[in-house]
């Protein structure tokens, strides 16, 4: 009995002794927070008032040029100029300098009515793209041409063939500057028209040779400036062409011009003249204001082009009377561009100078103007005439 009772006393003690450890073991410590610690600011270094610098790395040293002694000038001769010193790596090339010039060019837009319902569609007529490099010798000024010569033909006085007054002139020399600005060539001239001015029996011959001029050979330079014109088969030429399909994209030659682009602006764009000559009115009878209206679009595209619109009569009476002449000429007035009045001349050849159908005129095969039967047929006449105009406007575009 006592031995049990021993027992469970020293399984108390042994329980209390265990509970007592437990506690000093598992006491709870303090609870930290959350937030970081911010330790103290480090003291800064001191460095007893100087600051260090970086070590300096030696560079390879570099052998002075020596310096060039001036040459005493000898008595007697002219001392040259010292050229000025230029900035090594800063000089730019000739190729350079045109680079520079073609990059910053822009296009110059103007706007075209096409069609015959007189809708607008953009065309950009390019600027020029080549740049005057300076020349140390001043380049003189090219000579004005002398006027063109006062030509009759068949009594009918020049000034009623080419009519170009004053405020005509002025608008022509006008029209050119716009022209050379955005790089017309000087040197070529367009057509627009039907069949009567289709190849070979218009302008032709005087690319392709076998002419005489005779009592017109004043007009060999005009031959001679505009080379390389007279024969080109011109987009805007076609048999049958009437106003408003010149100006109507329908019309234009596939592959050669653009979408939405009409015969006249893509032979603009394509032969890149300075001069565009109109003969059209044949196919365009009974319909006077729409001729007139589109007559007005294709002189408004030229002019926006910076091209010199030529308007040209016809020698038939297709419509039953001169009523699209006498269009023609009041809009040529109206817009004050050259007037190339063949149907003056026409008044005096046999039958106008036309051929059975009425329309289409006589040809001349021989083109000798010392020959009197070429101041009887149709196309003779008519290709001296355009020589005329075009000599004309040549030589006074550009001024006295």
């Amino acid at each position: 009995m006592a031995r049990n009772i021993l027992r469970i006393l020293q399984l108390l003690l042994g329980l209390l002794a265990v509970g007592l450890l437990a506690f000093l073991v598992w006491q709870p410590r303090p609870r930290q927070s959350a937030a970081v610690a911010v330790l103290p600011p480090r003291p800064l270094p001191t460095y007893s008032g100087v600051v260090p610098t970086p070590p300096v790395v030696p560079t390879p040293s570099v052998v002075p040029t020596p310096s060039v002694v001036p040459t005493p000038p000898v008595a007697g001769q002219p001392v040259a100029p010292t050229p000025p010193v230029v900035a090594t790596g800063h000089q730019p090339t000739p190729t350079m300098a045109l680079l520079a010039v073609s990059q910053g060019v822009a296009a110059a837009e103007s706007t075209v009515i096409t069609g015959s319902g007189g809708q607008a569609a953009a065309t950009s007529w390019p600027l020029a793209s080549v740049a005057a490099v300076p020349s140390a010798t001043p380049i003189p000024p090219t000579p004005a041409l002398a006027p063109p010569q006062p030509l009759s033909v068949n009594g009918v006085p020049f000034e009623v063939i080419v009519v170009m007054p004053p405020e005509v002139v002025a608008h022509v020399r006008e029209i050119y500057a716009t022209g050379q600005a955005l790089g017309r060539n000087p040197n070529a001239y367009a057509k627009v028209g039907d069949s009567t001015i289709e190849n070979p029996h218009f302008m032709t011959r005087f690319d392709e040779g076998g002419y005489n001029l005779g009592d017109y050979a004043s007009l060999q330079p005009v031959i001679d400036q505009f080379r390389g014109s007279h024969a080109r088969d011109s987009v805007a030429v076609r048999i049958g062409l009437h106003a408003w399909t010149a100006n109507d994209p329908a019309w234009a030659e596939p592959g050669l011009c653009l979408p939405n682009e009409t015969p006249v602006a893509c032979e603009i764009r394509l032969q890149n003249p300075s001069i565009l000559l109109i003969r059209l009115g044949t196919n365009d009878a009974g319909v006077p204001e729409l001729f007139a209206n589109n007559i007005r679009q294709i002189l408004d595209t030229a002019i926006a082009a910076g091209v010199i619109p030529v308007i040209g009569t016809k020698g038939d009476f297709h419509e039953g009377s001169d009523e699209n002449n006498a269009i023609l000429r009041a809009l040529a007035a109206e817009y004050r561009v050259p007037l190339w009045d063949y149907a003056r001349v026409a008044d005096t050849l046999p039958g106008r100078g036309l051929d059975q159908d009425a329309a289409h005129m006589l040809t001349f095969y021989s083109h000798d103007y010392t020959d009197p039967t070429a101041f009887t047929r149709g196309h003779a006449m008519h290709n001296l005439t355009a020589l005329m105009a075009l000599d004309a406007v040549w030589r006074l575009r550009e001024g006295p």
